[in-house]
């Protein structure tokens, strides 16, 4: 009977160990551009995070969420990223509850595993953005999709409803992800299951009227959307770049063997002649991920502006890892042993490479410069290309203000301002734009944080 419990228990062991690996990845000062950009757009009152965010491109949902979590726990680094990690260890939590009960211990245990060990899962599970809110509500979505099939109760059409229209609301992708778990649910009720087809029309209309809001606000982002992107073109090679894209680990041998090996499961489940439900249910949990990108695809050819990268997809890639733990879980002992060894490995080397992003050195040597240097009214002037140091320095040190235009710059100068200017490294000569007979150029330093490093120069014009 113990040996029984201590089995049961093992995915929330798991899942406890996967939310200690995550939160030990929050605990710095790096930021990069699009965190910056997030972690400023929420430097204001509830009502501004509300209208900044009907400015951007993306749906409000986490926004408003950091909002409210930095007003109770303060305006933080960590505090931030925290909000990330927590739907991360909320996804691992619910394959300890839901995915042990359908599947068993097995499958439960490989899916939480690898969701701390598999590429890119703690890169963006960690980052100040909404790409791990959007993926435990598309997880649950599938989850629940499945969950519906096997007990067609009000509770299951309930808890699917609300994960898929909560998708919408934190990720146009994430909600294009539960699209594709409608589509595959409508074919298997219009195949196996008419009877219940009606209840899938009920839960369709209720998204629909829910995410009918958020739909309006869409509408209207959209049209700014050429303007704002700049994605690269998806052409053959960056679409075949995609396709292997939750499988790049960062260490090319441990890339091979994992394409290899889901390579073997698919040929596995074709030479199956005993194929359940459930290996059904793992194949089109591995389909949404490359439907996602097929369709990401279409639709950046159809639009003027390119609206598709591959971290879109990152909320599809659980749905990878849910048909490799089902897929795993009836290996023989000896190859599932195997299997978890080689998982941990990946799960090494990816922690390895996302605790050198997390805690780059240079922010410590750089803050107490920005907290001596600058005060209230101060300019900053950058030289770049993408607007990476004009967010991420006024969200260091609010009391600068960013101008991208020199001229600009030097008007809004006030009697006793500074004006600041930062090139990034790589681009150092750029400096030689700035008229040596109008300014004297003072260098302050060169410093590093998260995945930059650039010079500082104080700019003082002459008479």
């Amino acid at each position: 009977m113990k040996h029984k419990a201590f089995k049961q228990s093992i995915p929330y062991i798991l899942a406890f160990l996967g939310a200690g690996i995550y939160i030990s990845l929050i605990f710095n000062q790096n930021v990069w551009l699009d965190e910056a950009f997030t972690a400023s757009l929420i430097r204001t009152d509830l009502k501004g995070v509300l209208e900044r965010s009907m400015n951007d491109t993306l749906p409000p949902l986490y926004n408003i969420l950091l909002k409210l979590v930095t007003d109770l726990l303060g305006y933080t680094i960590p505090v931030m990223k925290l909000v990330s990690v927590t739907p991360m260890i909320l996804t691992m939590f619910l394959g300890a509850h839901i995915i042990r009960k359908r599947f068993g211990v097995l499958t439960s245990s490989l899916f939480i595993t690898a969701l701390f060990c598999m590429p890119n899962l703690l890169f963006y599970g960690v980052e100040i953005r909404m790409y791990s809110l959007g993926f435990f509500f598309a997880t649950a979505s599938g989850i629940y999709a499945y969950e519906v099939i096997c007990d067609s109760c009000k509770k299951n059409w309930i808890f699917f409803t609300l994960f898929s229209v909560l998708a919408g609301y934190s990720h146009h992708f994430a909600f294009v992800t539960v699209g594709f778990v409608y589509l595959f649910l409508l074919l298997y009720y219009f195949f196996f299951e008419r009877v219940h087809i009606r209840r899938w029309f009920f839960c369709l209309l209720a998204t629909g009227l829910l995410y009918f809001p958020c739909l309006i606000t869409t509408l209207k982002q959209l049209k700014s959307v050429s303007g704002y992107f700049s994605m690269p073109e998806v052409t053959l090679s960056v679409f075949i770049k995609y396709m292997r894209y939750p499988y790049t680990v960062g260490f090319t041998p441990l890339s091979v063997c994992l394409v290899i090996l889901m390579l073997a499961l698919l040929v596995r489940f074709l030479l199956n002649k005993n194929r359940t439900r459930t290996d059904y249910f793992a194949l089109l949990c591995f389909l949404t991920y490359y439907g996602v990108l097929i369709f990401g695809t279409l639709i950046s050819k159809i639009m003027t502006a390119n609206i598709f990268v591959d971290r879109y997809l990152f909320f599809a890639i659980s749905f990878i890892w849910l048909f490799f733990a089902v897929e795993c879980s009836t290996l023989k002992k000896e190859l599932l042993y195997a299997v978890f060894a080689f998982v941990i490995m990946c799960g090494i080397a990816g922690y390895i490479q996302e605790y050198r992003i997390e805690y780059a050195k240079g922010i410590e040597e750089f803050l107490p410069v920005l907290k001596s240097q600058v005060k209230d009214g101060d300019i900053l002037y950058t030289i770049e290309d993408n607007e990476e140091l004009a967010f991420c320095l006024p969200f260091y040190a609010p009391e600068l203000t960013n101008y991208e235009v020199l001229d600009e710059a030097v008007a809004a100068l006030k009697e006793d301002s500074t004006l600041y200017c930062t090139v990034l490294s790589g681009a150092s000569e750029d400096i030689r734009q700035i008229d040596p007979h109008a300014f004297t150029i003072e260098l302050l330093g060169e410093y590093h944080f998260d995945r930059y490093s650039f010079q500082l120069y104080k700019l003082i014009k002459k008479s």
